[in-house]
């Protein structure tokens, strides 16, 4: 198991984890204390679920690009490894929410949103690297969560603003698959471009 600790110390996984816990709690107790609602509205747990994935975002690539993509190792399999076990965790705890008086609720709609937005940063990871995956998921999460954007019977408004549609809203539910398949795939064969040696060359 040492490999194992090796690689999610190499990245940053334990420091991404206690983000991402923070995130959610911090969410969870402001809604705890600012409203009388049992739920936290979809509009606060997207924008949790997005900062969670961008945390997680920051542990898509290492500090070595080439045995990142060394012939060595079966880094497909361990690549949406990474990402499947991240999803997992980003879903319990949110998960733990259903204990409490305040809940991140309805499941469905929490784990469609986690899919989706992990997927949406895997996808911004292979594309433009793990230190800019941020962009897409939080452009994408601001837009959505605008005040005109809403539950719409709209096509376009559902795959627009897909984050805050309710659960089992098909398009919406269609979008997330998409996003989260297309970026599980795309970063699984691929993995984050090489950047220069002169990026992760050691300071001296």
């Amino acid at each position: 198991m040492r490999w194992l600790q090796l690689h999610l110390r190499s990245r940053r996984v334990p420091l991404a984890l206690a983000t991402v816990t923070a995130l959610i709690a911090l969410a969870w107790a402001l809604s705890l204390a600012y409203t009388d609602s049992v739920t936290i509205s979809a509009r606060t747990a997207s924008l949790a679920i997005m900062l969670a994935a961008v945390a997680v975002g920051t542990t898509l690539n290492g500090a070595d690009d080439a045995l990142d993509h060394t012939m060595a190792v079966n880094w497909p399999v361990r690549r949406a490894g990474h990402l499947l076990l991240a999803a997992a965790a980003i879903t319990a705890l949110l998960s733990l929410s259903m204990i409490t008086d305040t809940r991140y609720e309805p499941f469905a709609l929490i784990l469609r949103n986690t899919a989706g937005l992990l997927g949406l940063t895997a996808l911004g990871a292979t594309v433009l690297g793990a230190a800019l995956a941020w962009i897409a998921p939080l452009t994408w999460t601001l837009i959505a969560v605008l005040p005109m954007m809403g539950p719409s019977r709209d096509l376009k408004m559902q795959v627009a603003g897909w984050l805050i549609q309710p659960a089992g809203t098909t398009a919406a539910t269609a979008c997330a698959v998409i996003l989260a398949v297309t970026g599980l795939l795309a970063y699984a064969l691929r993995g984050c471009p090489v950047r220069p040696v002169s990026e992760t060359a050691p300071d001296q």
